[in-house]
């Protein structure tokens, strides 16, 4: 009797692990490059300052990234660039539909809807950030600025 009674309590312990595993949602990587100002933008555009919260980059077309002060960056010579996709930041919209689409049934078995939280791009990628620096280059893990990381 007192073997039944610890095998239940097992597969009952076993049974209430498997609901309580945590569904993970795969994040794509994404490396976007970072261009400065050559006068031709408004000054706001194409812009890197620092404050508070770490080193900002505001990119050509307007979106904002941020790396913060306890981030992981990367310097690595220049002939290693191709080694990295280059994502361009108009195929971003098209990239978010291809996430969504592929991770549509993890969402809704962990949410219960299909999307949710799908304007937060940091829930979608992996973002860095490549900076050419005369023969190398730096690559930041960043993070999308006004958007929960």
């Amino acid at each position: 009797m007192k073997h039944i009674t610890v095998l239940i309590n097992f597969l009952l312990l076993i049974g209430f692990q498997g609901f309580t595993q945590e569904i993970v949602i795969p994040k794509d990587t994404i490396y976007l490059k970072f261009k400065p100002n050559d006068g031709s933008l408004p000054h706001y555009r194409g812009k890197k300052f620092r404050n508070k919260n770490g080193l900002n980059f505001n990119l050509y077309e307007g979106n904002g990234l941020i790396y913060p002060k306890n981030g992981e960056s990367d310097t690595l010579q220049i002939s290693s660039i191709m080694d990295y996709r280059i994502t361009a930041v108009k195929d971003l919209d098209n990239l978010e539909k291809k996430w969504q689409e592929k991770t549509k049934p993890l969402l809704i078995k962990k949410y219960g809807i299909p999307y949710p939280n799908t304007t937060n791009k940091n829930n979608m990628f992996v973002t860095y950030l490549i900076e050419e620096c005369g023969n190398y280059f730096i690559k930041y893990r960043v993070y999308w600025r006004h958007q929960k990381p």
